[in-house]
């Protein structure tokens, strides 16, 4: 059964609204600063993706774009900047970025209140990525459950991630060890990756190259959620073909419409969280 990203979002955003007319209440608009570097397809849409939330929901996203040839102190500048800046209450450094900077000065340029990406060593935020592929589940989980033990469901399934990259596989099995969830990690030294597949209940594939998953890797019980994405014939597409999967896996995130629009969904939740924190400093 594909599962819609879109929907779930759009249950995200009606939540906002709430929260956001509140704000207003405080004379607070919430704000967004995004810094963009290069012309990376994925990163472009993404952006693209905040930009067209913000406008629904009342969130003013302010996009900053940088050129592959762009130095590494423009940005650091840039961001510090925002970070003085009482107006902006969220920061984003879209990835990749093609500059010469170590992923360490780069997760500690937004300050920790402000890191809505949640890459600080410090932040305040779970990112929302993993957020997102949180969200995915517990609709997942409630589609046959009508109480609140999600985590305890969780814990009795076992639990893939395909790949650890700093953006999407390395968050998502801290988020699962801070909550004490079992799980286990496969990457590109792994052996066997077809029995980890066929035996695991969840899958989340988060790789970003193409046939990572086949439709005979997976069973009629899998739920495969997809956070993984290339550039394919100048779309995007994740790390299985969705034709195959569609017709045996018991759940799948599509693309589009699937991690995506939640992943975006939740970063605003963050920025919202952000706002209503510095009412409170």
């Amino acid at each position: 059964m594909l599962i819609n990203g879109r929907e779930i979002a759009a249950g995200i955003a009606e939540d906002l609204q709430i929260k956001i007319a509140e704000l207003k209440q405080h004379e607070i608009i919430a704000k967004l600063a995004v810094a963009l570097v290069g012309k990376d397809l994925g990163s472009e849409k993404y952006v693209e993706q905040k930009v067209k939330l913000g406008l629904r929901l009342g969130i003013k996203v302010a996009v900053s774009r940088l050129e592959n040839s762009a130095k590494t102190e423009s940005l650091i500048s840039l961001v510090n900047w925002w970070n003085k800046d009482p107006a902006i209450h969220g920061i984003i450094i879209q990835r990749p970025i093609p500059l010469k900077i170590e992923s360490n000065e780069l997760n500690n340029l937004p300050a920790r209140k402000k890191d809505v990406d949640g890459f600080h060593p410090q932040s305040l935020f779970d990112p929302p990525i993993v957020l997102a592929v949180m969200k995915i589940l517990e609709n997942i989980y409630r589609l046959s459950h009508d109480n609140n033990d999600l985590l305890k469901w969780l814990a009795e399934k076992k639990i893939l991630i395909i790949g650890r990259g700093e953006t999407a596989g390395r968050p998502i099995a801290k988020y699962l060890t801070k909550n004490k969830l079992p799980f286990t990690v496969a990457h590109s030294g792994t052996g066997d990756l077809k029995q980890l597949t066929l035996t695991s209940d969840i899958i989340i594939s988060a790789v970003g190259k193409p046939n990572i998953v086949r439709h005979d890797m997976i069973s009629e019980k899998t739920v495969l959620i997809g956070v993984g994405l290339h550039p394919e014939n100048d779309h995007l597409a994740t790390d299985y073909n969705q034709e195959e999967i569609a017709g045996k896996a018991l759940f799948y995130t599509p693309v589009p419409g699937g991690v995506g629009p939640v992943n975006v969904a939740m970063l605003m939740e963050n920025v919202i969280i952000a706002a209503e924190k510095s009412i409170q400093r």
